[in-house]
């Protein structure tokens, strides 16, 4: 008996909605959650798993270690040539010292700045992009404004960002997106080169110093070694007394970086706290100690480090020196062991953007390496890869899914006239990290760092928020399966030529146009000369 007409209509609404939902994404289960704006952009709604740009909000009752966050790494390069976005921002004026250290007009600055350019934009756009997490080293310079380095690469220089004006665009991007946590990680605090002559000056004493005398110079290694302590009691002190220095009176030493970062804080609104207070924490908790309101603000926006002389990283970093991977090396170095069956060993160099060949054992290379990071035993020590075995002194642990730099890499990089966005490109290395995620080869995730959020950081971000556990959407049985029972992103792949030949195609294009209207001027030249040559000539027949 042949089905009644109705019954055929069903199913082809049911197909329908079926092939609608592959295309979108799954349909809002819950109105409440970020949604990304704008959403216009088809590049961006792929890289959502939901419809209208949109993830669940994170899981309040989730301890902090357990959460996932996408973190920017060295997101203050992103402000290096920077699109203007329409964000306020605050520069400070220049300094002599800054002049004569930090923005020296020669070709190996202009140089490395280019090369270590590591984020698109703004962090108001990077935030955009996925992160919530902000990767930053500050600078401390002699006149007491922070600006931020990139290692032993470069400086970013003042009149590009500094930090009082890098929190206005964060603090902007939490006020647009009330709900989302965003976590500032300070690593690598450097203090200007000519401060007593020594870099490494990362402590003062107070203007009631009593160790002056040569008699209880004894006292300066106990001082130091209770600066932690110190600087972890009176933390809270100080955002309850409008008097920063008051606090440390009667004490020997304080970190002059540490001070100078709270004092900044402290004018902006929003808080700052050492790695210790942040332990033991649920997301809820960690919220309740970012919330903006409390100084006036909107949104939910904290920084944290240890509080010593370097405002280390409060976490497990995973940087090994001994295995990393970098995007250049030469073979033979100690990254390259996958690298022995390559058919290619006539090359000078190993190259990660040569994705045919060299490139795929750079990149097994690089998998292998954040998978240790993620799934090794749980180990504090430094030189093993892994998570950490305690939470409480190391509340992160973070997963570096990046090319990493040595003095090697840069020096081959730039020979190949590359730069670390160039290489993160055509690499396609953040679509394969987020292949990694949405796939569970990670026992789990804390804190992500990426190169270039912006190309498939979304989706990164999307693959994390819905992974089982992390969000409130879990707790409702109404709502779609979490982790690959989810589709995965539709990730795009940048279609930019590498900076050095955009800057040979300018050349070679302005040349041709240069050359076109010399010749259209000549032509033009030349008309006029036989018009006039053709009238002189009838002028002379007349006479």
């Amino acid at each position: 008996m042949p089905l009644p007409q109705a019954s055929t209509s069903v199913h082809l609404l049911t197909t329908l909605t079926l092939i609608f939902t592959i295309a979108i994404g799954p349909h809002l289960p819950i109105a409440h959650g970020y949604h990304r704006s704008p959403c216009k952009s088809s590049s961006v709604r792929r890289q959502f798993q939901f419809s209208e740009c949109y993830v669940p909000n994170m899981n309040p009752d989730l301890y902090l270690t357990q959460a996932s966050f996408l973190m920017a790494h060295d997101a203050a390069t992103g402000y290096l040539n920077a699109k203007v976005s329409g964000i306020n921002r605050t520069n400070a004026n220049d300094s002599t010292s800054q002049n004569n250290n930090g923005l020296k007009n020669t070709v190996t600055t202009r140089l490395l700045s280019l090369y270590g350019k590591t984020q698109v934009g703004s962090v108001y756009d990077q935030l955009n992009d996925g992160a919530r997490a902000l990767d930053l080293r500050p600078k401390l310079y002699n006149n007491g404004t922070i600006g931020f380095h990139h290692g032993s690469l470069l400086d970013i220089p003042l009149t590009s960002v500094n930090l009082e004006g890098l929190l206005e665009d964060a603090k902007k991007w939490c006020s647009e997106n009330p709900k989302e946590l965003v976590i500032i990680f300070h690593s690598e605090l450097v203090h200007e080169a000519g401060q007593n002559g020594l870099s490494s000056q990362v402590y003062a004493k107070t203007t009631d110093d009593a160790n002056n005398d040569d008699a209880n110079a004894g006292n300066d290694d106990d001082a130091q070694e209770n600066y932690a302590y110190y600087n972890d009691q009176q933390e809270q002190y100080e955002y309850e007394n409008d008097d920063v220095q008051h606090a440390y009176d009667g004490y020997d030493y304080f970190y002059t970086g540490i001070a100078e970062l709270k004092k900044v804080y402290k004018d902006a609104g929003v808080p700052y706290y050492s790695c210790n207070e942040m332990s033991g924490l649920t997301v809820e908790e960690a919220m309740d100690m970012a919330d903006l309101s409390k100084s006036g603000g909107k949104g939910y926006l904290l920084a944290v480090d240890r509080h010593d002389m370097y405002a280390s990283f409060c976490g497990k970093t995973n940087w090994v020196e001994s295995q990393l991977v970098t995007c250049y090396s030469t073979y033979g170095s100690n990254n390259n062991k996958q690298q022995q069956n390559s058919d290619t060993d006539s090359q000078a160099y190993v190259l990660c953007t040569d994705t045919k060949n060299t490139g795929k054992f750079k990149l097994n290379a690089l998998q292998s390496y954040v998978k240790a990071s993620a799934n090794n035993e749980p180990s504090d020590y430094a030189n093993d890869l892994g998570p950490p075995d305690d939470d409480l002194y190391y509340p992160f642990n973070q997963i570096q899914g990046f090319w990493q730099v040595d003095a090697t890499s840069v020096q081959v990089g730039l020979l190949h006239a590359s730069t670390l966005l160039d290489d993160n490109r055509m690499s396609k290395v953040n679509r394969e990290m987020v292949k990694m995620a949405y796939h569970e080869e990670f026992d789990s995730i804390s804190v992500f760092a990426m190169d270039n959020v912006a190309l498939n950081g979304l989706a990164m971000f999307s693959v994390l928020r819905n992974q089982c556990g992390q969000s409130t959407m879990d707790s409702d049985d109404d709502t779609p399966a979490c982790g690959q029972d989810l589709i995965m992103p539709q990730m795009t792949s940048s279609q930019h030529l590498p900076v050095f030949w955009n800057i040979v195609l300018f050349l070679v294009y302005g040349s041709l146009l240069v050359i076109v209207a010399t010749m259209l001027y000549q032509a033009f030249k030349l008309r006029n000369r036989g018009s006039q040559d053709h009238r002189v000539t009838c002028n002379g027949q007349l006479i």
